[in-house]
Parts: structure tokens; C-alpha cells; sequence
């Protein structure tokens, strides 16, 4: 097959087609969901110089939405403080293997806030911000009575809805 100037246009506009068309709409609703999240970070309260980003916006194939995942420098002190009192010592520490399947227990980081184990998950998808806090693996839902104590925890949890 001889390629043509024709055939090299149609070329070249198929690859844009294929390319830059999914870009720009990749583009786009990673852009709105940006917005969308950083409105819901401010109307839940957190100011923006409080925020830890545990992990940055990016696309969840699971879900099928953007998700952002943060704790602030507020919620790490109490974290922190929190572990460190005495009667809570047990919470310091989590399970690990080592390579003979041997039970390790390690200390927590405090210092690190990808360790934290009180945080809030912001997911957007179709338009709609969805908040989630999650304090030692337990989702917080505000109106359980028995998550009460989890729910004092976290600075900003009083406004889960």
C-alpha cells in the first residue's frame, strides 16, 4: 500500500483521534473533580494549610471515580499524642511477618503520615463529592451509637454526612 498525502492526513488525524480526544476528556474531569474535592475540603472544614495529602488526586479503576485521601497536621498531633499515651499503648503497635511467617510486632511511625491510621477519603464521581474518615480501619458513620469514641477522635469528623 502506497501512502499518499491523503492517506498520511487521514493518518495523522485517526492517531489525534485516538490520542488527544481521550487526553483532553482525562484532562477535563480530572480538573472537575479537583474542584469538586478541594470545595468539599473547604465546606468540611479543614483549612488548606492543615492538609496532609496521603495520597494525591488520581483515578481509582475500582470505583470508577477520582479519590484523594488526606489526613491534616492537626488530626497527626492528636494521632500521635493519642498513641503515645500509655493507656493506649496496645493501638502503638501492628502485626508484621517476617520471611518465616513469624509474628513481628513494630512499632508505629507517628512521624509519617502515610502510617496514620486516622484519615478522610474524598471520592468524586458523576459530579458528586462523597466524604468517608476512617479512625484504626473503622469507617465512621455518624449515626452509629457505638461509634461515639471513634468519633471524638479526628478534628474534623463532626461534620460527616
Amino acid at each position: 500500500m502506497k501512502f499518499t498525502k491523503k492517506s498520511w492526513g487521514i493518518a495523522i488525524l485517526v492517531v489525534i483521534c485516538i490520542i488527544a480526544i481521550p487526553a483532553v476528556i482525562f484532562t477535563t474531569n480530572k480538573a472537575k473533580a479537583s474542584t469538586a474535592i478541594n470545595e468539599k475540603i473547604v465546606a468540611y472544614g479543614i483549612p488548606t494549610d492543615d492538609i496532609i495529602d496521603i495520597s494525591e488526586l488520581s483515578y481509582d479503576f475500582k470505583s470508577g471515580g477520582y479519590g484523594r485521601i488526606i489526613t491534616t497536621k492537626k488530626d497527626m498531633a492528636k494521632w500521635k499524642a493519642y498513641l503515645e499515651n500509655p493507656k493506649h499503648e496496645e493501638d502503638n503497635y501492628y502485626i508484621t511477618y517476617d520471611k518465616n511467617d513469624k509474628q513481628v510486632r513494630q512499632k508505629k511511625n507517628t512521624n509519617d503520615p502515610q502510617s496514620t491510621d486516622w484519615y478522610y477519603i474524598f471520592h468524586y464521581d458523576r459530579g458528586e463529592v462523597t466524604v468517608n474518615v476512617s479512625v484504626f480501619g473503622n469507617w465512621l458513620d455518624p449515626e452509629d451509637s457505638n461509634m461515639k469514641d471513634f468519633l471524638a477522635l479526628p478534628a474534623y469528623s463532626k461534620k460527616i454526612k
